[in-house]
């Protein structure tokens, strides 16, 4: 009864119906019984006790860079190098989406005629960087677009992103296997986003559009310092991670 007379007080005095009334004073008491949710990074999205972003080391570039993420990759992505990436880099932009073909921020980098934009892409034209680099740059700065998502949902935002289409999509040459060994790459010569992005920049130091005495090997270390906090924690048995560990030794 008293329930039904603090709500329908509530609902008089709010002009709303009785009902919802009813559903607050409900809530309102129940409320203590509802589990906290994990307090999150906003960066990487990890909970803050696991962040990543501590292993990050921020440095300055010439070139600049957008990673293009899938919203997949967006909103539950725990382990990829995306967001680190981004971190990483001070002259570089992360946008989620699909379809950008009329995403204004990145329209306007593509627009401005003192960068030259380059999309970091496989294709039967695409430019090898490391055997030279486009002959038409005419001493504008590289801007590398850098997709983050499934291969799968790779070929389809550029598909569907018009802007992209017309980009000169370059690639490079890379003897190194992944040392990303927490996630499962779709094959031997698969990298991460922050191992594509250092030998981008490795290729660009040598050719002196960058001068970055060393500063990229940051990234490297940044992924270092993750893979060995990931496997740290599925070797220990009191982590809900431990049984990650063992899928990962398995496969």
């Amino acid at each position: 009864r008293q329930l039904f007379y603090r709500s329908l007080v509530f609902s008089v005095r709010s002009g709303r119906p009785y009902w919802f009334g009813k559903l607050v004073t409900a809530l309102e008491t129940t409320s203590s019984l509802w589990p906290r949710r994990r307090d999150l990074c906003l960066v990487c999205n990890r909970a803050r006790a696991t962040c990543f972003c501590k292993y990050t080391k921020p440095f300055a570039t010439r070139s600049q860079f957008v990673i293009l993420m899938h919203p997949k990759e967006y909103k539950r992505q725990r382990t990829g190098t995306g967001r680190v990436t981004k971190l990483s880099l001070i002259n570089s932009r992360l946008f989620a989406g699909e379809d950008f073909t009329h995403h204004a921020e990145l329209n306007g980098l593509l627009a401005d005629e003192t960068l030259f934009p380059m999309l970091l892409f496989p294709g039967e034209h695409a430019l090898n960087l490391s055997t030279g680099l486009p002959h038409d740059m005419g001493g504008r700065t590289p801007l590398v677009i850098i997709i983050d998502a499934t291969w799968a949902s790779a070929r389809k935002m550029v598909r569907l992103s018009k802007n992209l289409a017309s980009l000169r999509r370059v690639t490079f040459d890379s003897e190194r296997p992944s040392g990303f060994v927490i996630k499962r790459q779709p094959n031997r010569a698969a990298l991460s986003t922050i191992e594509a992005t250092f030998h981008i920049l490795d290729i660009l130091n040598e050719r002196a559009l960058e001068s970055l005495s060393g500063r990229h090997h940051a990234l490297l270390e940044t992924l270092d310092a993750i893979v060995d906090f990931q496997l740290r924690c599925a070797a220990d048995p009191n982590l809900p991670s431990h049984r990650l560990g063992k899928m990962l030794v398995g496969s």
